[in-house]
């Protein structure tokens, strides 16, 4: 029976334990399984799709209208019948068709363009997770070391005690130190487990959700060689938002130019075949216009006015915001330089704690300077980390911002 039981909880717990299991990723594997699972990327890629049929749907199809009429008369003595086949197409004479189409296409590159900057931003919002990710497991290992530190100077502190050597205080002190300690330790736990899950929610689905991921590059702070203005004015060429702005204003213009040819009327075609019962038959052409006494389409001339000036000055806004946005990130990228560069000067690590607990236990520390150092060594390492994420993030915003131009000079 004990042994059925043992059994059946394996093959319960099987599956969770398979799908509980770590993988251990690399930046670049976590921007190709984006790429491939993403269901934010899909949305962005819906968004397109939609943006695309309001293009297509606003092109001009050549689609003629069929019609049959068959008239039987037999009032009289002699019946007549009359049958017509007629093909009707509506032609504009300005050239609109044209235009339309024209400003279709440049309405679904539009459409492209922004999934490709929508696509960007989410792989810089994924880079940004996997750095904060990194940096919480390297506190996590910080504040474990502490840990340990803490735990065995008070067992030496307890030894000490029970020799009488050592107050029942400073043991207390090192319990509260400890808890302390602990209490951090399980918040960094905590945030660890909550990047994660939202780092995988961009990388996996279904059941691969339950992953636990491990990050297998470890980040550094590598200094870039652009100039500010540089990489404004590369942004301003290149960023894939700006031209599908521009592309959405060529777009307006056009439309604006079908709408003040459309203030003329249309010459609707009319092609047919007529049999009639007294064996005449022939070909029928005709035409029709309409006259626009009235409604001389001065609404929608209007309308498409005011949304092409609104979209010129969008853009113009758009330009400055994106040079605001490279300036901000690069001043960033620069500030978290510079706060690196000055930890570098006076840093703790390991060994120094590890010397200090010993140096304790020979008498050579006091108690305070031996918490004074373990509390250096976290906040210092911590720090150390924290710049090292922030750093990649701003480099990571930056390159988003500057149309990929950093990450192309790295993989150059």
């Amino acid at each position: 029976m004990t042994r059925y039981i043992r059994w059946t909880l394996l093959l319960v717990l099987l599956p969770v334990m398979v799908h509980a299991q770590s993988t251990s990723i690399s930046l670049d594997e976590a921007v190709e399984l984006f790429k491939q699972n993403s269901l934010q990327q899909e949305l962005a890629r819906y968004d397109q799709m939609r943006r695309q049929g309001e293009a297509i749907r606003y092109k001009t199809y050549p689609n003629p209208q069929v019609s049959v009429n068959r008239e039987q008369l037999n009032a009289g003595t002699v019946d007549y019948q009359e049958t017509t086949y007629m093909l009707s197409q509506p032609i504009e004479l300005l050239g609109q068709p044209f235009l339309r189409n024209k400003s279709a296409s440049k309405s679904q590159k539009a459409a492209e363009l922004q999934f490709e900057y929508d696509r960007l931003q989410l792989i810089r919002q994924v880079k940004s997770l996997y750095a904060e990710y990194w940096q919480l497991s390297e506190k996590l290992d910080v504040y474990s070391r502490a840990l340990e530190v803490i735990r065995k100077a008070r067992s030496a502190a307890k030894a000490r005690q029970a020799e009488g050597s050592f107050s029942g205080l400073q043991v207390q002190r090192f319990n509260v130190e400890l808890s302390r300690y602990r209490k951090q330790r399980d918040q960094v736990q905590l945030n660890l487990r909550q990047t994660g899950n939202r780092l995988a929610t961009y990388l996996f689905s279904g059941q691969e959700l339950d992953t636990q991921i491990q990050v297998s590059d470890s980040l550094t702070v590598e200094p870039i060689n652009f100039q500010e203005q540089t990489l404004i004015q590369y942004a301003l060429a290149n960023r894939a938002d700006l031209t599908a702005l521009e592309q959405m204003v060529n777009a307006s213009e056009l439309q604006y130019k079908v709408e003040k040819r459309d203030r003329l009327p249309d010459l609707n075609v009319n092609f047919g075949y007529k049999n009639q019962s007294d064996g005449a038959e022939g070909f029928v052409i005709g035409g029709s216009i309409k006259l626009p006494i009235f409604n001389q389409n001065r609404g929608n001339v209007t309308i498409t006015r005011a949304q092409t000036r609104s979209r010129q000055t969008e853009l113009t806004l758009k330009q400055q915001a994106v040079r605001n946005q490279v300036s901000t990130a690069y001043e960033r990228v620069e500030l978290a330089m510079e706060q690196w560069t000055s930890m570098q000067e006076d840093s703790m690590d390991g060994s120094m704690l590890e010397a200090a607990r010993a140096a304790y236990q020979q008498g050579r520390y006091s108690l305070v300077e031996l918490l004074d150092a373990t509390q250096a060594y976290v906040d210092g390492q911590t720090m150390t980390y924290e710049t090292i994420a922030d750093y990649n993030q701003a480099l990571f915003e930056l390159d988003v911002q500057s149309a990929g131009r950093i990450s192309e000079s790295q993989n150059n």
